[in-house]
């Protein structure tokens, strides 16, 4: 499932980046290798196969990760931890392949900050990947937890990106997202945007992490007030700032309207978690 959610992110972001051959299609062939062949194969014969080809590399990016996840969390010491590392290896190989056979487009439009969104997700989820392979239950466990947050916190960046629309819309989102690294956005640019933008996969991978391993004592508490922590400084930056809702056109931004359930139905999950390890009784 860590595996399904992290390839859909890759997917999606990728295909934004990519735009419809508008964008840069470097993303979208690293994501979903080796899958990229199907892009290849198109570009050969021309369309419509190469738009197919597109599309079942968009399609089959979160089956690409999904079975990575599943390999990685059967694998113990002996023969699907070495297919699991294989099929890893595989991947980054196949992926440089096909950047470098089909070429690289629109290569100037990788400085945007969207591109550093990306590579900071899947580079983000590499480091899981690779730490998660031989790691023991608790510390699998952990790094689990922390996945979960990186991409529940990527995905929040990503909305809360268009709900700002560059100054155009709300900036709600980008403040509540990554609270209380976006204290950080009071102070001038470039340490502001960094906090408003990458500051939510930070700060969700670390409460991830300890809902992960908290029980129900002292690691529960904290938990439970660096979550409560994370509402009130949130909501303190939003009234400092004066920012509401709507944008300069005075409208709700579609994006705002996105954010805001994906947002509250990761705090019902978070909480939901905590709660089942509050009612846990140890064991003899």
């Amino acid at each position: 499932m860590i595996g399904l959610l992290y390839g859909s992110i890759l997917a999606f972001v990728s295909s934004f980046l990519f735009g419809g051959s508008h964008g840069t299609n470097i993303p979208l062939l690293l994501s979903s290798a080796p899958l990229g062949v199907f892009a290849l194969i198109g570009k050969l014969v021309g369309e419509p196969y190469l738009g197919y080809g597109h599309n079942a590399m968009l399609l089959g990016t979160p089956l690409v990760w999904g079975a990575l996840g599943s390999l990685v969390a059967l694998s113990g010491d002996g023969k699907m931890l070495r297919i699991a590392r294989s099929l890893a290896l595989l991947h980054y190989a196949s992926g440089l392949a096909l950047v470098a056979t089909i070429g690289p487009e629109h290569p100037e439009r990788l400085l945007g900050v969207d591109v550093v969104l990306w590579a900071s997700a899947y580079l983000a989820g590499q480091v899981v990947l690779w730490s998660s392979m031989g790691a023991d239950s608790e510390s699998r466990r952990a790094i689990t937890g922390a996945m979960a947050g990186v991409s529940y916190g990527s995905i929040l960046a990503f909305l809360s990106i268009f709900a700002a629309g560059g100054g155009h819309g709300t900036g709600i989102p980008l403040w509540l997202s990554s609270a209380p690294l976006s204290a950080f956005g009071l102070v001038a640019w470039p340490i502001g945007e960094a906090a408003l933008v990458f500051g939510a996969p930070l700060v969700w991978a670390a409460l991830g992490g300890l809902v992960a391993l908290s029980s129900r004592g002292t690691s529960l508490r904290l938990t439970q007030a660096l979550v409560l922590l994370h509402y009130a400084s949130g909501l303190a930056l939003v009234a400092m700032t004066g920012t509401g809702p709507t944008g300069l056109a005075g409208e709700v931004p579609e994006f705002f309207l996105v954010w805001a359930p994906v947002y509250l139905v990761g705090q019902v999950a978070l909480w939901w978690r905590t709660s089942r390890r509050n009612q846990l009784r140890p064991t003899v």
